[in-house]
């Protein structure tokens, strides 16, 4: 576990917590401007029951993707942080002109402005404000297949509606870095990792899977992914990748402590091989975005 003097500089850390209050406001809509009423607000009966349970709301969220409606709008998946995944129809995003144009690129913060009705799993975006766009890691051709690859992970690992603060920690953390200069296969096999270990699908290496015992800091690890579970040498039966001592000081520095943009630790590829196996192991096949990944780079 992560101590408490590190989480203050690590993004990733589970237990840490953001104190926000979030407003929300029952609206009517008319034309291009809303009318805000609160509890106490006026109005005609017939308007305040036509619009109950219709809120607005603003949250800090991660873009992680679109998709084309109809002819000039877009579905947005987004990552916040109390809500977990949410869905939300921005209106004329596909035009030349568009307000979002430059807003929905994969990994883009940004403070999001959405009216949502009770009991629909739409929101409708009114606005995106960026935060922090991607666009600058994007004129890497490493740096934007990686942005892809995380935005993917998100989207796959992280439930709908659930508080999802540790991920969106995550998700800064690794932006952060990259921004930092932290090298690109660092960052993916830490953020690999960790997305595992948030999901509960990534084993302890302080553990054998074999035989239930402690494995020592100076024990070779092996990792199994039919387990799937890192093992010492006495209960390997079959193929097992084998972590070097360099490999295995790194992953427990990526499991105790966030990832030092000025570092350049060891093993990285055996740790990107270690996570690719437990991936693979839950989903049943590898995501696309890891695919492109791989061909494109190697990795």
């Amino acid at each position: 576990m992560i101590s408490d003097d590190t989480s203050v500089r690590n993004e990733t850390h589970p237990r840490a917590r953001t104190d926000r209050r979030e407003g929300s406001l029952f609206i009517i809509r008319s034309g291009n401007t809303s009318n805000y009423l609160n509890s106490f607000g006026k109005g005609s009966e017939a308007r305040a029951h036509h619009n109950r349970g219709v809120r607005l709301q603003t949250a800090d969220a991660f873009i992680l993707g679109t998709h084309p409606l109809k002819e000039r709008d877009r579905i947005v998946s987004l990552l916040t942080r109390d809500s977990g995944r949410r869905r939300g129809v921005a209106r004329r995003a596909r035009g030349a002109r568009s307000a979002f144009l430059g807003t929905l690129e994969p990994m883009t913060e940004a403070r999001v402005m959405f009216f949502e009705r009770e009991g629909r799993e739409l929101v409708s975006i009114d606005s995106i404000d960026p935060i922090r766009p991607s666009f600058p890691l994007s004129k890497d051709l490493e740096r934007a297949l990686l942005l892809s690859a995380f935005a993917e992970s998100l989207e796959t690992f992280v439930s709908d509606s659930d508080p999802a603060e540790p991920f969106y920690r995550l998700a800064r953390h690794a932006m952060d870095s990259l921004f930092a200069g932290a090298p690109p296969p660092a960052v993916a096999a830490y953020f690999d990792v960790w997305i595992l270990k948030l999901s509960g699908l990534f084993p302890s290496p302080a553990e054998c899977a074999g035989c239930g015992r402690p494995l020592e800091r100076k024990t070779t690890l092996y990792f199994d992914e039919n387990r799937p579970g890192f093992i010492e040498a006495e209960c390997r039966h079959g193929e097992a990748i084998r972590l070097t001592d360099e490999g295995a000081a790194t992953l427990r520095t990526f499991l105790s402590s966030p990832l030092d943009p000025q570092a350049r630790p060891g093993g990285v590829a055996e740790l990107a091989s270690v996570a690719r196996r437990a991936r693979r192991n839950f989903l049943g096949h590898e995501l696309k975005s890891h695919r492109v990944l791989a061909e494109v780079l190697g990795a």
